[in-house]
């Protein structure tokens, strides 16, 4: 059986590469020349870094040293979950299944839990469900025979996202606030993990319209993250009490927790988050009537996002500048941001966005003056929010329809939608 050392050269001789271009500017040309004689041995993130250059995975040049195996899977579990935090989403579906193939190669079926659960994590941030469900179910068949709690956290922690994602708000909070439990009785070590729960938990109360529920679980989530210096989903945090503050109308305070996120993602040189903070910044800017500023901040996001290909981000900021181009009386632009922004949100399955979209379009419709097809727009958006369980956006298109309806004279068909509106209302003030 040959060495860890003869299978670097001969790797390495196979790709047509010097021992200086394998070092690269990491690892000195001494130093590789010592690890394929055998007379050194690498940590274990100098061979996960080898073993990139060779473009093969650990496993293929590991030896039989088993405490050299586990640092290494160790190692790769851990560069998994750190570039699922950010959302690349992609390179983590990666990690996970290069160290989950560590991880049945070693038969260490703990790590093969945390593994599945990963992997599905990061499938579902892809939106690619029924896998998600099924590797996180693999994960959670492991956890219990083993009686992992701290695997189990995290399989409800998946499972919620993938409701959530798919709109299923009541069964995502189940999950959330389940986690959540068992994360406060195992005494989990990851209050990252913690925090995330909170703030999912936060955003499911917010797609309901939830406002003051949000802002409570958004709150309780900022100091477990912040413990833990996760960074990413702190600035996460204050968007969405951005958010919240402007769905109540508290526009100033809104304005401050975007401009906290927007600082910090620009601190950490996050483009794909500084996009979200923009927009946030531009649709508060849109709901206190200053459509300029609104619009710098819109054009800016969605630059950000064309820069980095996020077509499903483009496709709400799309929304947003149509509804901004509209209010500036811009209105074949605005149709066609509109046009673009259906275009994305179909190819992505998104319904939520294309629910807004014909919002924005009944706004269009109503502000060039083609009422008939205003009211059309409105009660198409209506059905689609009623449907998705959007209350605060339900309200907005009833009490749109209610007034429009008002201003044509047919009082009798604008009492429903108006009361429907109220009646929305209230509910989110009593919470």
């Amino acid at each position: 059986m040959s060495s860890l050392g003869e299978r670097i050269r001969a790797r390495r001789k196979e790709l047509g590469l010097t021992q200086t271009e394998l070092g690269g500017s990491d690892l000195t040309i001494g130093f590789v020349s010592l690890l394929e004689a055998g007379r050194a041995r690498p940590s274990p993130a100098t061979l996960v870094l080898i073993a990139r250059r060779l473009q093969v995975s650990p496993a293929y040049i590991l030896d039989d040293d088993a405490t050299l195996s586990a640092k290494v899977l160790q190692v790769n579990v851990a560069a998994a979950w750190a570039k699922a935090k950010p959302g690349d989403y992609t390179g983590a579906a990666e990690a996970f299944n290069e160290a989950l193939t560590l991880a049945i190669g070693q038969q260490d079926k703990a790590s093969q839990a945390e593994c599945y659960v990963g992997l599905a994590y990061a499938l579902a941030g892809l939106r690619q469900y029924d896998l998600a469900r099924h590797n996180v179910e693999l994960g959670r068949e492991i956890a219990e025979a083993l009686g992992t709690e701290r695997h189990l956290v995290r399989v409800h922690h998946v499972l919620g996202l993938i409701e959530y994602y798919k709109r299923d708000l009541s069964k995502a909070r189940e999950h959330f606030a389940e986690g959540y439990r068992r994360f406060q009785l195992c005494d989990h070590p990851d209050r990252s993990l913690g925090g995330a729960l909170l703030y999912n938990l936060g955003n499911t109360y917010l797609e309901l319209g939830d406002y003051a529920d949000a802002i409570h679980w958004y709150q309780q989530a900022l100091p477990l993250l912040e413990s833990a210096e996760d960074l990413h989903r702190v600035g996460l945090v204050h968007v969405q009490l951005g958010v919240a503050r402007r769905e109540r109308g508290d526009f100033d305070a809104a304005l401050e927790h975007l401009t906290r996120a927007q600082h910090l993602f620009e601190a950490l040189n996050d483009t794909r988050f500084l996009g979200w903070a923009h927009n946030s910044i531009g649709i508060t800017l849109l709901a206190a009537g200053k459509v300029d500023g609104a619009i710098e901040h819109i054009e800016a996001s969605l630059r950000i996002k064309e820069q980095i290909g996020d077509d499903p981000g483009r496709a709400r900021t799309l929304t947003e500048l149509g509804r901004a181009l509209t209010l500036k009386g811009i209105y074949n632009q605005a149709d066609e941001a509109l046009d673009e922004a259906e275009r994305l949100a179909k190819r992505f399955g998104d319904v939520t966005e294309l629910a807004r979209i014909e919002l924005a379009r009944a706004g269009l419709r109503d502000a060039s003056g083609q009422t008939s097809e205003a009211i059309r727009w409105y009660k198409v958006a209506i059905g689609s929010f009623e449907a998705l369980h959007m209350r605060a956006d339900l309200a907005r298109a009833s009490n749109a329809l209610g007034d429009l309806l008002l201003k044509c004279r047919r009082p009798s068909q604008a009492a429903p939608y108006l009361s429907r509106a109220l009646e929305v209302l209230r509910t989110q003030v009593r919470q």
